[in-house]
């Protein structure tokens, strides 16, 4: 048994397909079919139902990824360990983050982490959160930078998720619209009566708006796929949209009125996702290090505020 079987056997599960688990694993399909085939047969058991469009574990299979998760874990912790004893602060660091997060955080801090250590590569792996979390679980991800993660998932996956502030969001309405014709807060009642403008399913934002504003999703809603995307559809006057206030500060400019709601404000909690077991990497311990060192100048506002 080899701890690469292992990793492919565990990214097949995360993709859910051979072909996607092949890619990200970075070998050819072949290859990754013939080690999970070793697997079975050195184990003596079917680990995986083969269907045409999806894989299902059996219940064997089961437990071994259980089991497997965990000696991975334990795998890249007591190399992190040799590498911390060795003084090694290099190589690289693969950090997850949602894409409503990542253009607004990421890059002053991995500017000053790679004056401090130009030998460390820094990778950012933008997702939804299903799918940061899913790498970060099967250890192609360092750790990731998330909103709002449910215990059931963070018990599912076997994560640790570290608070780091609440940030407050706002509605972002073009020029002229009803809802902006004052300068007082926007009272959420009266937001479902508009046009709204969502990010397709999956986002997180856009569950954390259809949970702020009392919505359903239906087809009369504007969605696209990137927060830009929104804001520009917002700018031309096609709606109105629930957005984080770290956007607003990045993105707003003539054609975007923003309001804040009244009390009590909605808010989103941004927090740093780890593998409960294992440690990070020298490399990854000082980039985060590096990440939460600084307040949150984008928003001001630290967890419990």
């Amino acid at each position: 048994m080899e701890l690469r079987q292992l990793r492919y056997l565990c990214s097949v599960v995360d993709e859910g397909t051979f072909t996607a688990a092949a890619a990200a694993c970075s070998i050819a399909q072949p290859s990754l079919s013939q080690q999970i085939l070793n697997l079975e047969q050195e184990l003596g058991q079917t680990l995986l139902i083969r269907h045409s469009r999806r894989v299902e574990l059996t219940e064997a299979g089961q437990a071994v990824v259980k089991r497997a998760r965990l000696i991975l874990a334990e795998s890249d912790s007591l190399r992190s360990d040799m590498e911390r004893r060795a003084g090694l602060v290099e190589g690289t660091v693969t950090v997850g983050a949602i894409p409503t997060v990542a253009p607004y955080l990421l890059p002053e801090p991995i500017r000053r982490f790679h004056q401090k250590h130009p030998g460390v590569k820094i990778q950012v792996r933008e997702g939804r959160t299903s799918r940061v979390l899913q790498e970060l679980a099967s250890g192609r991800i360092d750790f990731a930078i998330v909103s709002d993660v449910t215990a059931l998932d963070q018990d599912r996956l076997s994560l640790h998720i570290e608070e780091l502030f609440h940030e407050r969001l706002m509605l972002a309405a073009p020029e002229n619209h009803p809802l902006t014709a004052h300068e007082a807060a926007v009272a959420i009642k009266d937001v479902p009566k508009h046009q709204f403008i969502l990010l397709s399913e999956g986002h997180c934002l856009a569950d954390q708006t259809l949970s702020v504003c009392r919505l359903r999703r239906t087809e009369d809603h504007l969605e696209c796929e990137q927060l830009e995307t929104l804001l520009a559809m917002v700018r031309t006057g096609l709606g109105i949209a629930v957005v984080p206030e770290m956007a607003v500060l990045h993105s707003t400019g003539q054609g975007i009125v923003l309001r804040p709601f009244k009390n009590p404000e909605p808010k989103r909690t941004i927090g740093i996702a780890k593998r409960r077991a294992g440690s990070l990497s020298p490399a990854a311990s000082a980039f985060l290090t590096e990440f939460t060192a600084p307040a949150h100048p984008k928003t001001g506002r630290k967890t419990g505020s």
